[in-house]
């Protein structure tokens, strides 16, 4: 068949108007993709990315929360501004607005907490637009350091995600928790572990002297005692039990070098719990740090304090630690839940300075109790039922820095969900650091490279080359 000119044309025009077409539906793909600011977070931390926690409190958010950020125009912190900008997308009610510190000299004065104390460049203020409920989150708060030899301190985690979701929380409630915890039986120092734990609750440390103050109301607060050395007086106590008699919430710590206390123990019995004073050796190596039988890795229960930890398969390593007793004389409406056990391998040792970790006479065959939810539920008033809850914990040292700094444990978390648990509230804002120890880009495994070169290297240029081919044999033979 002659070829003619018109069939030239005709069918080189079908291929001008298809590379044309082509041209314009990837110039409307990189707008929309443009537009839809489509990023991947390929950093194994995913130090970009929002939890599905986080997403959950944002849109939950029902009252119009502002956010401020005291940057500088054109100096804006790249990875705050994109994170902020995923929270943004995710409730109409959100806004964030950058102030320049040098363009609104004034602007965070409302903020400070006193006439002397200064909101710095850089900070975060996280505001209720109803009610005016705010929090102001410095530098310290978006990021962790850790201290060096040669430059001070060094950049070692991102707590923006962590910062921000637990504000957006504490400016969207009206509750107001507080930590009061007892001082005058030489309890242990709070650790700076507790402290950061109880901030990233939204909750207020205050010192409380039983002998001479009046006992908070048991709305919205905690009496912490914290591994006491001396004991409790009998009025002392008293109050106590008034306290948890009308709702109260409490923290019991108790450690291994803890001596008896008679006072102390009448109020854990009170609630059908005796402190095991001795040392935990565990012999089952699937429970214990490799080599060190008294740092152990507990089995851990379900309930609210423990199912996050259960399901990102993270430990709560508990060093040298004493036992609770479970008396089975508790009363009617009191449930004793044991959160952390050791296994049945284990024993309790009386003699916390050993010349030997073999099972002696005295000792106490496990399990052991290494910490335990107490509730009670009063019901004789129904129209006003009662419900108290305690947070029993046979060790203090699990919430030492050596423990809490390593990021494959869940020391802190368990923490922080115990407090949930006390002032039943969502444990949603319990957000985790974001370490930048091992920051890279998410590796890319062998079989993974494989198929990626075999798609480039090989499938997509021989697709090519038969489309091609199909072309050309085509156009031959117009």
């Amino acid at each position: 068949m002659k070829k003619t000119k018109s069939n030239y044309l005709r069918y080189g025009g079908y291929a001008t108007l298809l590379t044309l077409m082509v041209i314009a539906i990837t110039i409307v793909l990189n707008v929309i993709v443009t537009d839809l600011n489509f990023k991947i977070d390929t950093t194994a931390e995913k130090l970009y990315s929002l939890s599905a926690n986080t997403e959950k409190v944002t849109k939950e958010l029902k009252t119009p929360v502002n956010i401020y950020v005291l940057e500088e125009t054109g100096k804006e912190t790249a990875g705050l501004k994109e994170i902020l900008n995923k929270y943004d997308k995710l409730n109409s009610n959100l806004t964030v607005t950058y102030k320049d510190p040098i363009l609104y000299p004034t602007f965070a004065n409302a903020y400070k907490k006193t006439s002397s104390s200064t909101v710095a460049a850089g900070s975060v203020i996280i505001e209720n637009g109803d009610t005016g409920k705010y929090k102001v989150l410095s530098q310290t708060d978006l990021y962790g350091t850790t201290a060096t030899d040669t430059s001070g301190v060094t950049l070692s985690s991102i707590t923006i995600e962590n910062a921000i979701t637990n504000a957006l929380g504490y400016v969207s409630t009206d509750v107001d928790g507080t930590i009061y915890y007892t001082s005058g039986h030489n309890e242990l120092a709070i650790p700076t572990a507790l402290k950061d734990a109880s901030e990233r609750a939204n909750l207020t440390l205050t010192e409380l002297d039983l002998l001479t103050g009046e006992m908070p109301s048991p709305d919205n607060s905690i009496v912490l005692v914290f591994s006491p050395h001396t004991d409790f007086t009998q009025e002392e106590i008293k109050k106590l039990t008034d306290f948890l008699d009308q709702g109260g919430k409490a923290m019991l710590f108790m450690d291994a070098n803890m001596p008896e206390l008679t006072n102390y123990n009448e109020l854990l019995s009170y609630y059908g719990i005796a402190h095991e004073q001795g040392v935990v050796i565990e012999t089952d190596s699937n429970y214990s740090l490799t080599s060190y039988p008294t740092y152990l890795l507990p089995a851990m229960v379900s309930h609210d304090i423990t199912n996050s930890l259960t399901q990102s398969k993270l430990p709560v390593v508990v060093p040298f630690t004493s036992g609770i007793k479970n008396l089975n004389n508790a009363r009617n409406g009191v449930t004793l839940t044991p959160l952390l056990s050791s296994s049945d391998q284990s024993y309790l040792k009386k003699n916390i300075n050993p010349s030997t970790y073999e099972f002696e006479d005295g000792d106490i065959n496990g399990p052991v109790i290494l910490a335990c939810a107490v509730e009670e539920n009063n019901t004789l008033d129904a129209q006003n039922p009662i419900n108290t809850r305690l947070f029993v914990m046979a060790d203090s040292f699990f919430l030492d820095d050596q423990m809490v700094s390593l990021d494959s444990t869940g020391n802190k978390e368990f923490l922080t969900n115990a407090f949930g648990w006390l002032f039943s509230i969502d444990n949603s804002y319990a957000i985790e650091a974001k370490t930048l120890e091992n920051y890279n880009l998410r590796s890319i495994s062998s079989s993974q490279l494989i198929i990626i070169g075999g798609l480039t290297m090989v499938v997509i240029p021989l697709v090519i080359l038969i489309l091609g081919i199909t072309v050309w044999v085509k156009r031959r033979h117009l």
